[in-house]
């Protein structure tokens, strides 16, 4: 059996002869080309031995940062040590969101601290003078519990009537008032007769002052009506000393109680005039 290289018994290229070292050279190649196949005769470049131009790099940087992170696989590669658990950008964004999150939290915070306080002053208000007494009747809840039975009054009494009224059931059935809003004629003349008085201390000043106003706002408790003070819609000193004298055989804590509702009634009664409350009355 002969070899391949004894099977090239002759090889021609034109009509001049070869040098030998030449016809050597392509003896060689032809003997690869049939061991390998044309591709190991010509290599990677195309025909006519013209070497493929490069491509550009297109990929963006963060894409190739990207690609760099994967293995050959396309599997994730691990980190390298020390690295740390989340990127820089990362971090920003979850830093930015706490803030914002905490800075939502506290404007909550601030607007229900606000909602459950904005009637504290009242619960502070003193009509006469005895302190923690007096909250166990001068308390949030209490005024909420009270207002929820109220109806509501109508701006145009003040108008129409120069008056507004309501029937307050503190203790439905049991104890129930009607106050009168009080006129700048009718403060005046509880001054005016103040003075005539021998000065006092403050705090009798004070308290004589509350009971006066009260006697003037009072309509009736518990159905029964109380001594009007004026004649002829003005107010008259004689009769409202009557009305003082009915008013101060009443109990005290009674009279405290029933001064606190006129604060509270007094407090409905500007809130009428408050822009978002017209609608209702």
């Amino acid at each position: 059996m002969t070899t391949e290289e004894e099977s090239v018994k002759e090889v021609v290229f034109g009509g001049k002869a070869l040098d030998p070292e030449e016809e050597a050279a392509y003896r060689e190649k032809i003997l690869k080309a049939k061991a390998g196949g044309i591709g190991a005769l010509k290599g990677s470049d195309p025909v006519g031995m013209i070497p493929r131009p490069k491509m550009p790099m297109l990929q963006r940087e963060s894409q190739a940062q990207e690609a760099t992170s994967r293995d050959i696989n396309g599997g994730v590669q691990p980190r390298p040590p020390g690295s740390p658990v989340l990127t820089q950008q990362t971090q920003k964004q979850l830093e930015a969101f706490n803030k914002a999150q905490a800075a939502d939290t506290l404007q909550e915070d601030v607007k229900k601290e606000v909602e459950e306080k904005k009637d504290d002053l009242f619960e502070m208000f003193d009509m006469a003078g005895l302190g923690e007494a007096d909250r166990v009747l001068n308390n949030r809840k209490r005024r909420d519990e009270i207002e929820k039975r109220l109806v509501p009054m109508d701006i145009h009494d003040l108008f129409v009537k120069d008056e507004v009224r309501q029937s307050i059931p503190v203790i439905p059935g049991k104890f129930e008032v009607v106050l009168r809003s009080v006129s700048p004629e009718e403060n005046l003349f509880i001054k005016q007769i103040m003075a005539k008085e021998s000065n006092g201390s403050d705090s009798y000043v004070v308290e004589k002052l509350g009971i006066c106003q009260l006697a003037c706002a009072l309509v009736s408790v518990n159905g029964v009506e109380f001594i009007d003070h004026r004649k002829n819609n003005e107010p008259d000193e004689e009769l409202f000393k009557k009305k003082i004298k009915q008013v101060m055989r009443k109990p005290g804590v009674l009279i405290n109680d029933l001064s606190l509702q006129y604060v509270w009634f007094d407090i409905r009664v500007r809130k009428l005039l408050v822009q978002e409350n017209l609608g209702n009355g």
